[in-house]
């Protein structure tokens, strides 16, 4: 299936609710790097929040290889500033503190096999049960980005390991593919949510990374920036889950 028409598809999903996707119960989104969470399921979030109903994070890598030149931002001190940077968005999105998590893999080297890809799955195993949750929302697999695709195994993993858990997927880079590119997936199964109430709180967590977002780090000329096109797929009245069958 062609990339433009797998995407369509996903567009085109049905509307659906909050209940719908998450039961009414805690759910957990997993981001693999610190923002992946609020472009793809930020406004999830904050109508979950807006419902009373608990909503987690648990964040794969720690963010570190955005911009690797710079000297003003060391990688210890990115790291603190990428991690800062969510906490001020999860609140902004009405996640109290103490819901995040972070395993702290390095940026680029989310493991898809391997003790660590065991670690990893044992300590997100742990946390969804620990919550409560019935539904785990992950990257798409189709995501052009190594990390993403890791996290989405991850996360089949988790939910082939807690009997009942629904697992949905939100796109990130994939709604950059190309167009005339292959999807190696079957028609997208799944709902849109509707986030028109939350759209500003939203935004105003994407604002929050401010080092992906700004020229905030501006001393590497290679690092890493969203651009109007990059971030459009993010600011729209919808966001799209595909739901990801055992």
């Amino acid at each position: 299936m062609k990339a433009a028409d797998y995407l369509d598809a996903v567009r085109s999903l049905p509307l659906g609710s909050l209940q719908e996707l998450t039961g009414g119960l805690p759910f957990v989104v997993l981001s693999p790097h610190p923002d992946d969470e609020t472009l793809g399921a930020g406004g999830l979030m904050a109508a979950a929040r807006a419902a009373g109903q608990r909503a987690d994070v648990v964040v794969i890598t720690d963010g570190s290889g955005s911009h690797p030149r710079s000297l003003l931002y060391p990688r210890p001190r990115l790291v603190e500033l990428r991690r800062n940077e969510l906490e001020q968005a999860a609140a902004l999105l009405g996640l109290p503190s103490g819901h995040i998590t972070h395993l702290g893999l390095p940026d680029t080297q989310a493991p898809r096999s391997g003790p660590a890809f065991e670690a990893a799955v044992s300590e997100i195993t742990a946390m969804v049960r620990s919550s409560g949750a019935a539904a785990l929302f992950t990257t798409w697999d189709s995501d052009p980005h190594c990390d993403h695709v890791a996290t989405a195994r991850m996360a089949e993993t988790v939910r082939d390991r807690i009997g009942g858990l629904r697992l949905w997927a939100y796109p990130v880079w994939g709604w950059h593919l190309d167009p005339s590119g292959a999807v190696e997936a079957p028609p997208p199964r799944g709902l849109r949510i509707d986030i028109s109430r939350h759209r500003a709180a939203k935004r105003a967590a994407l604002e929050a990374h401010a080092s992906q977002m700004t020229d905030l780090i501006s001393d590497d000329p290679d690092g890493f920036r969203f651009s109007a096109p990059t971030l459009a797929p993010f600011l729209g009245r919808f966001e799209y889950f595909i739901e990801i069958a055992p």
